[in-house]
């Protein structure tokens, strides 16, 4: 319920302290907990494959980003897997070639959906020796196949397995979370708010007011939404607010800092503060290290790949017009000379397309580097739009 509280009488015994107050805003919206979400948690059996949706190379339930994996452990022994999760079945993130493979087979009927973030699977299965039916909790490992299916943290060169054994399920979703219209319920950091001193609000506010709301790592000036300006301690200590420990960041580079993995922000935050940046001179075609720094996080995986075999690095966060010059699509990868694009939103895709561009998806990127390389290089004559 909105409160009108008048201020009028606090303003004015701040002035008189010989202080000027702070903008600050009390409004918090949080995001409701539906039927979906507590069922998720717990873990939904699939009946059928067309419940879940892949066609961005993650794996979507309902608009949210979700794990499969198999319950019943009888196969593989489920007293082992209890003791030691690295000897159970592996939870997937993608739809890799294992997925693939179940599907052909028939057996995808076996697998759960959750978008549990503490690792902690509900397996269960039959002893084999005293038939009973035994189930507790263990902690799986990622499917190698998907994080290679991804790129994700340059798997698909090498290296899965070291990513396997300090995946974190938290993170990973944090990294797609553009991908997905619903954000998971529980953000991370929502137990640690005690470790903030009482006074934190105001200290964050002064700070940012201080610094006229810019961004000291990439400069984007965030005067105009002030929300997604943070405050970040350097040394991780959040009662520690003196001012050397102290960085005013966009919530884009904030979630870059160390131990800031965990940080979900939606799409429309990410392109805004694309947007502001382009628009304030802050992003050049200066190279692979730009795009990678500046682009999505869920594109990250695909920048890696896509080096090595493109001459010429990706615009990032470029608006498409249409021909009366109205913006109508943001893509977040361009190649403008030949008019090829990687968009998140399909909505971005489809009406980058109508205005003759050809847009790629992430995954569809991924699965054919080869052939997107050549496209936005020029060295093959695009299509106005690609159909793919």
């Amino acid at each position: 319920m909105p409160l009108d509280v008048d201020f009028s009488d606090l303003l004015r015994a701040v002035r008189k302290m010989g202080a000027e107050p702070v903008d600050f805003s009390v409004h918090s919206q949080a995001e409701p907990i539906t039927q979906i979400d507590i069922e998720l948690e717990r873990g939904i059996v699939l009946n059928d494959w067309n419940d879940v949706d892949s066609s961005n190379g993650l794996l979507s339930y309902k608009g949210r980003q979700i794990l499969l994996y198999i319950q019943d452990h009888t196969r593989k022994g489920v007293h082992q897997t209890l003791k030691d999760g690295k000897k159970g079945n592996r939870f997937h993130i993608s739809d890799c070639k294992t997925l693939k493979m179940m599907r052909e087979g028939g057996r995808f009927e076996r697998y759960v959906v959750t978008q549990n973030l503490d690792g902690d699977f509900k397996v269960s299965g039959e002893d084999w020796h005293t038939k009973e039916y035994i189930e507790g909790i263990a902690k799986l490992q990622v499917c190698q196949n998907c994080l290679k299916e991804l790129n994700y943290k340059g798997a698909g060169n090498s290296g899965a397995r070291n990513i396997a054994e300090t995946f974190d399920i938290e993170e990973f979703f944090s990294v797609y979370s553009s991908f997905f219209p619903h954000l998971p319920r529980r953000r991370a950091g929502e137990h640690e708010y005690d470790s903030y001193t009482k006074d934190w609000a105001q200290v964050a506010a002064h700070y940012k007011s201080e610094k006229n709301f810019i961004c000291e790592s990439c400069g984007v000036d965030l005067g105009g939404h002030k929300k997604l300006l943070h405050v970040h301690h350097k040394n991780g200590l959040k009662g520690d607010n003196s001012r050397p420990n102290l960085q005013a960041l966009c919530s884009c580079c904030h979630r870059e800092q160390p131990l800031h993995g965990q940080m979900f922000i939606p799409h429309a935050d990410t392109q805004l503060i694309t947007r502001l940046r382009r628009e304030q001179g802050l992003l050049k075609p200066t190279g692979w290290t730009n795009a990678l720094r500046y682009c999505d996080p869920g594109l990250h995986g695909l920048v890696d790949a896509l080096e090595p075999h493109c001459s010429i690095a990706p615009e990032v966060g470029l608006d498409v017009q249409d021909s009366s010059y109205a913006v109508v699509a943001n893509l977040e990868l361009a190649w403008p000379e030949t008019r090829i694009g990687i968009a998140i939103s399909e909505e971005d895709r489809e009406a980058a397309r109508k205005a003759g561009w050809s847009v790629w998806t992430m995954i569809e990127a991924l699965q054919n580097i080869q052939g997107l390389a050549s496209h936005a290089c020029g060295e093959i004559k695009p299509a106005r739009v690609m159909e793919l």
